[in-house]
């Protein structure tokens, strides 16, 4: 009940306007609404899903101000209620102050100043907003809902130029900042909330490169982050085995890099992005291998648009959380092992599946465009493996290897 009253209230706000002309030929604010129903065979996806869920609601409010040609405010307030990983609760997406420092025929340069949107892979900036992305979810084995928070935006500065060439443009984009980690991240990359916290107290490294060929119909993307996250285990001394596994305090370094292509056809377009990533644990305890370990994550998207209103898409993903350990037969091995020595000190563990360590989906989907503000969506997967799920709304030990979900959703904008 709530949500819907927020809903409400939100539409309600597109009745404002402006008398001013100069204001309003200044100040632009938009906004969106959207509500899911998801449904899943087996393990759950935002909320109860095995019961069928709707709790997966995102409203947002964004807006820019024209301080001078040089001078840009912008800005978004979400709030995002998106099963155990989110309750509504309504936050900074990004704010930050846009300063234009060249501009000519042939390029611009600026800077971005406080909390920016991660230039990662193709989608990151606008992931956000449900009439921007091609299915009710982004690709999860690269746009990972379950650390949403750490990939989605940093506190910082970014300084980015973009040159326009014979027969395209090329846009560079190079900063840093602070990442903002919460629970998610912590369950996500430690399997469990732990006693203390995690937080981003280093600075991160971001990049981009992208080249966008004959109006855009061509699109190569190179981006990629390096950040520290600190675990603090928030008591006196380390929590001692087996209780803990002797877990202390350090930090957790992440290398992600995603390399995009995308072609822009009349009636069809086709995507594919591929994530690597290099994990690896420092200090923390003997539970969490300090030599790391390198994961991997694609996908390909086969877009077509029947008519302007109608529109249906295609997709293959796959994530392997070691790729040196593909389908995740040692860590399986592994996990038994440890469990029967625990089991030596009247611990019983249940060992964590192969299935636990990769995820293969299909997934088909369209949309139909309503009106230009309206939008509805339909979306099926087919699932094998849980890396995509999270141990906050899953116990990943006896997860089902295989499960299907289906998705619809409603979707306005203004």
């Amino acid at each position: 009940m709530k949500r819907v009253i927020a809903l409400l209230l939100f539409c309600s706000i597109t009745t404002v306007s402006f008398a001013d002309n100069d204001w309003s030929d200044k100040l632009q604010i938009h906004g969106f609404a959207s509500q899911a129903f998801v449904y899943t065979t087996d393990n759950n996806f935002y909320g109860k899903s095995d019961s069928g869920s709707v709790a997966f609601t995102e409203l947002g409010i964004n807006g820019s101000f024209q301080l001078s040609p040089r001078l840009r405010l912008a800005g978004q307030v979400l709030s995002r209620h998106a099963g155990a990983f989110d309750h509504g609760s309504p936050r900074i997406d990004y704010a930050l102050i846009d300063t234009n420092l060249i501009s000519t025929s042939k390029g611009r340069v600026g800077v971005y100043l406080g909390r920016i949107k991660n230039p990662i892979g193709l989608y990151n900036e606008t992931r956000d907003v449900a009439h921007t992305r091609q299915g009710i979810l982004n690709a999860q084995t690269i746009y990972f809902d379950k650390v949403r928070e750490l990939v989605m935006s940093s506190d910082g500065i970014h300084l980015y130029g973009e040159y326009f060439l014979p027969n395209g443009s090329l846009l560079i984009q190079t900063g840093m900042g602070y990442p903002l980690p919460n629970k998610n991240v912590e369950y996500a990359y430690m399997g469990k909330d732990w006693a203390g916290n995690i937080s981003g107290d280093e600075l991160g490294i971001f990049g981009r490169l992208i080249y966008e060929h004959d109006g855009g119909r061509w699109i190569y993307s190179l981006t990629g982050t390096r950040m520290t996250l600190d675990f603090n285990h928030g008591v006196k001394d380390a929590i001692p085995f087996p209780a803990g596994a002797g877990l202390s305090s350090g930090d957790i370094d992440i290398d992600y890099t995603v390399l995009s292509a995308q072609y822009n056809g009349e009636k069809w377009q086709f995507t594919t992005e591929v994530a690597f990533e290099h994990t690896s644990y420092n200090d923390i305890g003997a539970a969490f291998d300090s030599s790391g370990f390198d994961s991997l994550g694609y996908y390909g998207q086969l877009d077509y648009k029947f008519t302007p209103q109608w529109q249906a898409f295609i997709r293959y993903e796959e994530f392997q959380l070691n790729i040196d350990d593909w389908n995740g037969k040692k860590a399986a091995k592994k996990n038994i092992a440890t469990s029967q020595f625990l089991a030596d000190f009247g611990i019983q563990q249940t060992p964590s599946p192969a299935y636990a360590n990769y995820a293969k989906i299909w997934a088909i989907g369209g949309h139909w465009d309503i009106q230009n503000d309206l939008k509805f969506r339909a979306e099926y997967q087919i699932a094998e493996g849980l890396a995509t799920l999270s141990p906050r709304e899953n116990d990943l030990n006896l997860g089902d290897k295989y499960w299907n979900m289906f998705a619809i959703s409603l979707s306005y904008r203004f």
